[in-house]
């Protein structure tokens, strides 16, 4: 990891807050969401549901999607907990 304090790399064991490393999968591609919807039974206001636009679908080397959303305030993030994906046309 870059230490942007130094402008040198910096083992991620030398921050007080690293507690492990994670096994990821390489992300080869990126394609449009296409219309699609992530659905979460509750997380929206009061518990209630919630729905966000597919921004974008994460391709991996092993062939795994995940739908990356954006929210209305525009803050981005993976969809990977969405209870349902809405195809695109379907309510």
């Amino acid at each position: 990891m870059v230490d942007p304090k130094r402008g040198t790399r910096r083992p991620v064991t030398d921050y007080p807050d690293f507690s492990h490393l994670e096994l990821a999968s390489q992300v080869v591609a990126a394609i449009p969401g296409g219309g699609w919807r992530a659905f979460w039974k509750d997380e929206g206001p009061d518990n209630g549901p919630l729905t966000e636009q597919v921004l974008a679908w994460l391709i991996t080397a092993k062939g795994r999607a995940t739908p990356i959303t954006v929210d209305a305030h525009g803050d981005v993030d993976d969809a990977a907990s969405a209870d349902r994906l809405i195809p695109p046309g379907e309510e």
